[in-house]
């Protein structure tokens, strides 16, 4: 297998994601040999179902990634495509825009550069003092530009023999600034006095500076070179395409194996990423979620510095970005004096002690980098330096909306006149960063800032949803000069402040604008800023409107059907309907509006695709789905449309298509509506399932996703029914997916197979049963399974027998119930006996109470008998209106006082419904008698409820009293109840006063007076003082009755004494 050309896209919507698209040469014989792989995140999939010419592999490959980049996607790297070298994703920089510097390499150099280059003369350099001397270095190294070819850079240039030579001559600081002008000026001739101080300098950032000017210096392939020499280290982790967070970890873990620190190992990374487009993306993805703290702070700042010196801005944007957004370290500082016990001078210590660590990234560190980056862009832009607006750019890209805190308001008290006035401040977002005031707002009225310009605000709300009335920018003669730099951030800032000053520039530039091609005004029209959509716009209209021919027009109609801006969409639905037809023979124009995000673009595409024709139409749909992204808003609703029309005026052209292969790809997209679309396509055709390997079913069918797992479930359910036969165990499982489209996709074979085989019919039908018993594991699975079971296999329908019935009827599942409900209407009343149908009479579905409560009526007889009555109990427990309601009545009215027995009324008034109570004690009233007094007193006693308790006091006066040993016998087992009744606070008084009355009067004999001399004694001592009166008097009636009972209560008794 060899590799013939690759491509690494950004995602749009997701940079920190890739796409890799190859073209692959298998090792089979000359011809159709080449796929074309794809390689999403952690999805794989091709773009070519079979192999075929490289021609045709290398046709879809670029199709494809045009259509990516032309949606959005970023071009990380290349290689092999050729056809990709005119894409240009970046506007192109005006003729005007070339500083005069760089317009000719004849021309004059300039009087201060010229002045500059006569202080290295041998005569003046000597006479400089040694800083002035590394200032001009510095100066140099500014004012140096590699690819200008001007005379002010060929003077400079000429300066490097002169450079190399004061190496070494001066201190160490002028070694560092001499190192870093000789690198940035692009003499390959120096590179070998660079390695040289690389190693011999004086201190370790000017051996950095050294090595990073002779990097600069190198040819391409010596680049390659070095970096191949570092790649071993860590090749597996700069390949690796973890989440930065994750590689971040696994890094942590690897530094202490190998031995090594994250400063070496980020500057290692940033050589390799000079030639490695792919490990410049893994370094970044990792400078993002860098802590900056010590361990990994000076790697960064390494990095950083590195940056400047190779100007690189997108490093130098992201991590001033970081700096602008993190919070300084807070604490002493870091970096701390003591005197060298050695020479007794002051020393300075950089990482802290073990007592108290250094801050890597303190306050003062934060505002130094912070004005660092702006201080280096005014130099350059001070210079006209053509790297001025690209780092202007960079900068100003850091500034994201979504990482800034929320604008928040703060009162403060103003001195205003001599007076303390009351005012607000409105921090909007961004309100910390320091170049915004600096940069962004240096010229708007409305700003105030703090000291050094650290924090800044306003008193009045800044509208940022149009552009500013006046150009608040600073720095305004070089963004004149490179209008490409303020349409690169109208094109990709993610700041609606950046955007709204940005738009306010570019009226400037109107012509400019104009220029433009159509696809760099098709991303302004997509840009969610509706300042940017609006420039777009404005473009594109003055473009349409210079237009007649419909197929010219096509493009720009595109562009504004598709944006994200209304009015853009407005005016394109207006043009369009003024002559459909024309418009509809461009089927790229036709599949765009059906893919649109907007609902109206999407009808109107609709009605142009029954007026397009059908063979181009179709073509279009399968490459504008196989490049479409499972993010993008407008795909379900428009493949949905698509499949409509799929079924309808394309259903012809569909089922006689030619090359079903070409649906393949799509089977393999992660967009469900994608691979619904393709499905409905397969079905359509006659050899349609033919065509489609075994993997795919297993992969839809073993899918997560609801919707991929139902398109499974379509082309099983359309494969012929023998087959389908031996798979009666997987169609069962499908049945009773959680998903609805699941089951809705399986069921026609459910039924189709259940018609032709009565056996088959009867097994599925009992799988569906049993699954009712089952919880519902998706919203809708009972309905379904009811719906197959008691209609389309209603004659297979198992458990319809009573004792089938009666189970499915008390089972917990709502589903098993319900079908038991069902069931339940073919049944007779004598199928169930009378406690089956009590039972049956409060179920919870009013269809079953129904039926039970006429069985009940149907079964009962004239005169029921005290068993018949003991059988209805259950009915007792109803708890719906209707069910209650039956039951009051039947109890109250229906049974005779001779079909109820004791035992039942007693159960009646131990039921926890009082309206059974308090029937159980007006029925059990009439029934009285002094034989039923202890059984009554037995089964009641323990009762909790106060009305139960007072009820049994009318069964405790019957008790017989003749015999007082029995009495005492009885008492004592009663005196729990007792102690209930006589226990209550602040209720029950009747039957206390029942109760104790009924005590007092049996204190006559001995055996009864003990009983209740016990009872009182307790309660003398836990009862309220309202009680304990009484208690105390029924004590001294029985001492003076009795006075051989011993009252310990009354008569004190002296403990006796124990020997020692």
């Amino acid at each position: 297998m060899q590799k013939l050309a690759r491509v690494t896209l950004l995602r749009s919507r997701h940079p920190e994601q890739r796409r890799v698209v190859e073209l692959v040469a298998l090792d089979t014989a000359a011809g159709s040999r080449c796929v074309v792989t794809l390689r999403d995140g952690e999805r794989e999939s091709t773009l070519t179902p079979s192999p075929c010419d490289e021609a045709e592999a290398r046709r879809r490959a670029v199709e494809y990634l045009r259509r990516r980049l032309s949606a959005g996607d970023g071009l990380l790297s290349q290689q092999g495509f050729p056809e990709l070298a005119d894409w240009a994703p970046e506007p192109a920089a005006p003729a005007a825009a070339v500083p005069a510097q760089a317009s000719s390499a004849a021309g004059s150099v300039p009087a201060s550069v010229a002045a500059l280059v006569a202080r290295f003369q041998p005569a003046r350099w000597k006479l400089e003092a040694p800083a002035r001397r590394a200032r001009a270095a510095w100066r140099v190294a500014e004012c140096s530009d590699a690819q200008s070819a001007g005379a002010a850079q060929q003077a400079l240039r000429g300066l490097v023999p002169r450079l190399v030579e004061l190496l070494g001559t001066g201190d160490d600081l002028l070694d560092l600034c001499l190192a870093v002008a000789i690198g940035r000026l692009g003499d390959p001739g120096a590179r070998e006095a660079m390695q040289m101080l690389s190693l011999q300098g004086r201190s370790p950032a000017t051996c950095r500076a050294a090595r990073q000017a002779g990097l600069m210096l190198a040819t391409p392939a010596q680049q390659a070179e070095h970096a191949a020499g570092l790649l071993p280290d860590w090749q597996e982790e700069l390949a690796s395409e973890l989440p930065a967070a994750a590689l971040l970890s696994r890094l942590e873990s690897a530094l202490p194996l190998r031995a090594t620190t994250w400063a070496p190992l980020l500057t290692d990374w940033y050589d390799i990423a000079l030639v490695r487009p792919e490990a410049r993306a893994t370094l970044l993805g990792l400078l993002r979620v860098l802590p900056l703290q010590a361990p990994h702070f000076q790697g960064i700042r390494y990095v950083y510095k590195a940056a400047e010196m190779r100007r690189d801005s997108e490093v130098l944007g992201l991590l001033h970005a970081r700096f602008e957004n993190a919070t300084a370290a807070v604490g002493p500082a870091g970096s701390r004096r003591y005197r060298s016990p050695t020479t007794g001078g002051w020393l300075q210590r950089a990482v802290g002690g073990a007592r108290a660590p250094a801050h890597a990234f303190g306050s003062k560190t934060r505002d130094y980098l912070r004005l660092r980056a702006w201080r280096q862009l005014r130099r350059l832009a001070a210079l006209q330096h053509p790297f001025a607006p690209e780092l202007a750019v960079s900068l100003l890209l850091g500034l994201v909306d979504d990482e800034q805190e929320s604008p928040r308001e703060e009162l403060r008290w103003m001195l205003v006149h001599g007076r303390y006035e009351r005012a607000t401040r409105l921090h909007h977002r961004g309100a910390g960063w320091l170049l915004v005031p600096r940069l962004l707002l240096a010229r708007w009225p409305g700003l105030h800032t703090s000291a050094r310009a650290r924090r800044w605000w306003t008193h009045q709300p800044l509208d940022t949803s149009r552009p500013f009335t006046q150009r608040p920018e600073a720095l305004q003669a070089m963004w004149d000069a490179h209008p490409e730099a303020l349409l690169r951030l109208a094109l990709h800032s993610r700041s609606a402040l950046v955007q709204a000053v940005v738009a306010r520039a570019l009226d400037d530039h109107a012509g400019f604008l104009a220029q433009q091609p159509p696809g760099v005004i098709g991303s302004l029209l997509r840009s969610p800023y509706e300042v940017a959509a609006a420039l777009g716009l404005r473009v594109a209209r003055e473009r349409l409107a210079a237009l007649t021919d419909t197929a010219d027009q096509v493009p720009w109609l595109l562009l504004m059907a598709t944006s994200a801006h209304a009015p853009a969409r407005d005016h394109a639905l207006l043009h369009l309907a003024g002559d459909p037809a024309a418009f509809a023979r461009h089927p790229a124009l036709v599949v765009a509006l059906l893919l649109s995000v907007d609902s109206r673009a999407r009808r109107q595409g609709q009605g142009l695709a029954l007026l397009s024709p059908a063979e181009p139409l179709l073509h279009e749909l399968l490459a504008a789905l196989l490049a479409a992204d499972a993010d993008d808003a407008g795909l379900t609703a428009g493949a949905a449309l698509a499949e409509q029309l799929l079924q309808g005026p394309l259903a012809g052209t569909a089922a006689g298509w030619q090359g079903l292969g070409a649906l393949m790809p799509l089977l393999e997209q992660a967009a469900a509506p994608v691979v619904s679309f393709a499905v409905s396509w397969l079905l359509l055709h006659p050899a349609g399932l033919a065509v489609v390997p075994a993997s795919v079913f297993t992969r839809l069918l073993g899918a997560t996703d609801d919707a991929l797992r139902a398109c499974g479930a379509r082309l099983l359910a359309a494969l012929p029914d023998d087959v389908l036969a031996a798979q009666v165990e997987l169609l069962v499982t499908l049945a009773t997916q959680p998903a609805a489209s699941v089951r809705a996709a399986v069921g026609p074979a459910l039924m189709r197979l259940a018609r032709g085989d009565t056996a088959l019919g009867q097994t599925l039908a009992g799988r569906l049963h049993a699954a009712l018993f089952q919880a519902e594991s998706g919203d809708g699975l009972h309905d379904d399974l009811l719906q197959w079971l008691t209609q389309d296999l209603a004659a297979f329908a198992p458990a319809r027998d009573p004792s089938g019935v009666w189970r499915a009827l008390q089972a917990r599942s709502g589903g098993a119930q319900r079908y038991g409900a069902w069931a339940l209407q073919a049944r007779s009343a004598g199928d169930y006996s009378l406690r089956q149908l009590a039972t049956l009479a409060r179920h919870a579905d009013v269809g079953v109470r129904r039926w039970a409560m006429q069985a009940l009526d149907a079964r009962l007889p004239a005169q029921p008998t005290p068993d018949d009555a003991a059988e209805l109990l259950p009915l007792a427990d109803a708890g719906f209106d209707d069910a209650r309601a039956y039951a009051q009545d039947l109890f109250g009215d229906r049974l005779a006082d001779d079909a109820l027995s004791v035992e039942l009324l007693i159960t009646w008034v131990d039921h926890p419904q009082a309206w059974v109570q308090a029937l159980g004690r007006s029925r059990l009233v009439r029934r009285m008698s002094a034989a039923d007094a202890a059984l009554c007193l037995t089964r009641l006693s323990q009762h909790p409820s106060p009305q139960v308790q007072l009820f049994v006091t009318q069964w405790l006066l019957e008790l017989p009293t003749d015999d007082p040993v029995v009495l005492a016998q009885r008492l004592r087992s009663l005196t729990p109840y007792l102690l209930t009744v006589l226990s209550q606070v602040h209720r029950g008084r009747v039957a206390k006063t029942r109760v104790t009355e009924f005590l007092r009067a049996q204190v006559q004999a001995p055996e009864t007076a003990a009983v209740v001399a016990e009872i009182f004694a307790r309660q003398v001592v836990t009862a309220s003082l309202t009680d304990k009166p009484q208690y105390i008097a029924g004590l001294r009636d029985i001492a003076r009755r009795h006075p051989a009972l011993p009252l310990p209560f009354l008569a004190w008794q002296q403990p006796g004494v124990h020997a020692r």
